[in-house]
């Protein structure tokens, strides 16, 4: 059995990672354009409660 990577298997990796990369990039933005905050993520704009963002944090 062969261990080496072929190409197939380098042009599938980067693929995926720059899916990975745009998708994080198109959602990090907001409509507007505009990057989101720490607080945006962490604390979810302050819209939950903090017992429901401590829940998430812990499950995740």
């Amino acid at each position: 059995m062969e261990s080496s990577f072929e190409f197939w298997d380098y042009l599938v990796f980067v693929l995926y990672a720059l899916v990975i990369l745009t998708v994080g990039l198109w959602v990090s933005r907001t409509k507007k354009g505009e990057k989101k905050s720490t607080e945006d993520y962490f604390l979810a704009s302050k819209s939950l409660p903090w017992w429901a963002i401590g829940a998430s944090l812990i499950a995740a």
